[in-house]
């Protein structure tokens, strides 16, 4: 095990020894850091890593729990800006768009996507799938919109009873929601 910093494209290894891993590429045998960081040597799998010496940006995973901000809304999917990845710090980096199909919502049949989301709504969803595009699901219960705006004066709808109310002007809504609407703290997640 070294904790040796390195430089990207430095010399680590040869593929006769390890193999390359996160943080590293194999050039001609030879396996080569690919960014700046601790160069560590992981002795259960063999191979070598570097481990950055600052946060990386976020990438988007199948089976990551997200938030996204709802885009638009059509009958057949909801179009949503993937703008968190719960359970990470960082921002997102790369493809952000991502969609949620009328099939994707819940567990029963949906007619119509745009009857369970509005634009503007953040809605907690899991990612299944990452290529060639970001499809998001919100089958399960914990999973569904947290807050959402009213669709005549954009105030914060609250929970009451199954329905979803405007305070400001009272206004009732549908939406498809998590288990535990309007209890989230979006800053802790």
């Amino acid at each position: 095990m070294s904790d040796k910093l390195v430089m990207p494209g430095e010399q680590l290894s040869t593929v006769e020894e390890l193999l390359p891993g996160e943080g590293t590429f194999e050039e001609n045998g030879v396996i080569r850091a690919a960014r700046l960081g601790f160069y560590i040597i992981d002795q259960k799998r063999r191979c070598a890593q570097v481990q950055p010496i600052t946060s990386i940006p976020v990438i988007i995973n199948k089976g990551d729990t997200v938030l996204a901000r709802v885009a638009m809304a059509k009958s057949s999917m909801i179009i949503a800006d993937v703008i968190h990845v719960i359970g990470k710090d960082r921002s997102v980096s790369g493809e952000t768009d991502s969609t949620i199909h009328a099939k994707e919502i819940a567990q029963g049949y949906i007619k119509d996507a745009s009857t369970e989301y509005k634009v503007e709504d953040i809605v907690r969803a899991k990612v299944i799938q990452t290529t060639p595009s970001v499809q998001l699901t919100t089958k399960d219960k914990h999973l569904g919109s947290i807050i959402a705006l009213c669709s005549k004066c954009r105030h914060t709808l609250v929970k009451k009873g199954n329905q979803l109310e405007c305070e400001n002007c009272g206004n009732r809504e549908h939406r498809r929601i998590a288990d535990d609407y309007g209890e989230v703290d979006v800053t802790k997640l």
